[in-house]
């Protein structure tokens, strides 16, 4: 027997700051869920619960036995199936009386508006800096609300962005102008994870949710809640709106989604690369330097790289540079994972300088 839907939500409509028009609220609210993975399984079960009218996932991925111990939604015999679709089996059964619907796909810079063009509020429970700050950006230029969580061992923190409300001041990019290198923190394969950890921040992030679709309490918005799940101490730091800021600021730079404000790049060409100042350091051989033009630099050959990689300041700006930009690539890619902070590699190497060259 199916219990009524007045039933189902009678422990939270008491509450006096919900009730039934409260209730209302969360069914007509559209919410998209972007990854299916240790943060969306529980932000996905409480929006589910709560009653949340329209719940979209959002995950390419396939479910692999690795996934359980955090993904508690799944179950052995799942393992190979869509992530997203299979969450959305589990969710349709807690919930007869909300719409449940999956997508299988990679979001990117040309699908992401029409993903999120619908929704209300949008949830960021994935796993990597560029789909965080695409996200993000979206949420902003479409004025959408968007609650963030991220997680890293035994902490985590929920991040509020209230954009759907007027005049909104700060945002993601006061706090980081770029986007970080994807290997400046380790990934949960990478640094393992507690599935109670992402468990916890879940709850919160859906919480906080919900506390924006109702109205409830005090604004989160500028403010980072940080979780120490060993220690059992949280934070929350307030910060401000930076005065040129790249996005949210009258000196804003970012003023559309472009797949260029979001590549984990290496290569740039000159007139790009983020470093003002910088040490240009040719990594060719002996005997190309007799063919080709020679470049005003320091000259490390590659092949010499173990005797003057460690002579290199981590804090120091580097721009490489090889004939074609190849070496040079590959080159930075390998510093990035010694913890070079900011190295270039010269796109089309020579080539590129004489087209610099040649449009200056």
């Amino acid at each position: 027997m199916l219990m009524s839907k007045r039933d189902f939500y009678s422990r939270q409509t008491i509450l006096k700051d919900v009730g039934p028009s409260g209730q209302i609220k969360l069914e007509n609210t559209k919410a998209v869920i972007v990854g299916a993975g240790g943060l969306g399984h529980p932000v996905g079960q409480y929006l589910a619960a709560a009653g949340v009218g329209e719940i979209t996932i959002l995950d390419f991925d396939l479910i692999e036995e690795s996934n359980m111990n955090r993904q508690v939604c799944f179950n052995k015999t799942e393992v190979g199936r869509p992530k997203a679709r299979v969450l959305k089996e589990k969710l349709s059964g807690q919930n007869p009386y909300i719409k449940i619907l999956s997508r299988l796909e990679k979001i990117d810079a040309n699908n992401v508006v029409d993903i999120l063009k619908e929704a209300d509020i949008i949830f960021d429970c994935c796993d990597n800096f560029k789909t965080k700050f695409l996200l993000h950006d979206t949420a902003f230029f479409l004025k959408k609300d968007l609650v963030q969580a991220s997680l890293y061992q035994y902490e985590g923190q929920v991040q509020v962005f209230n954009y759907s409300k007027e005049n909104t001041k700060g945002c993601l990019r006061c706090l980081w102008p770029k986007v970080p290198k994807a290997n400046c923190t380790g990934t949960c394969q990478e640094a393992g994870l507690i599935g109670a950890v992402a468990g916890s921040l879940g709850t919160l992030q859906a919480m906080a949710g919900i506390k924006l679709i109702l109205g409830l309490g005090s604004s989160l918005q500028n403010t980072t809640t940080t979780v120490d799940l060993l220690s059992f101490e949280t934070n929350k730091i307030r910060w401000n709106q930076a005065p040129r800021c790249p996005l949210c600021s009258e000196h804003a730079s970012i003023k559309e989604i472009q797949d260029k404000n979001y590549e984990e790049r290496e290569s740039f060409e000159l007139d790009e690369i983020p470093a003002k100042e910088f040490t240009l350091i040719d990594i060719r051989e002996f005997e190309e330097l007799e063919k080709e033009v020679s470049v005003p630099s320091l000259h490390r050959p590659l092949s010499e790289y173990k005797n003057w990689v460690n002579l290199l300041d981590k804090d120091e700006n580097y721009l490489f540079v090889c004939s074609k930009g190849i070496r040079s690539s590959k080159l930075v890619k390998e510093l990035m994972t010694q913890e070079f902070k900011n190295c270039y590699s010269l796109r089309k190497g020579l080539g590129g300088l004489e087209e610099f060259r040649s449009k200056s």
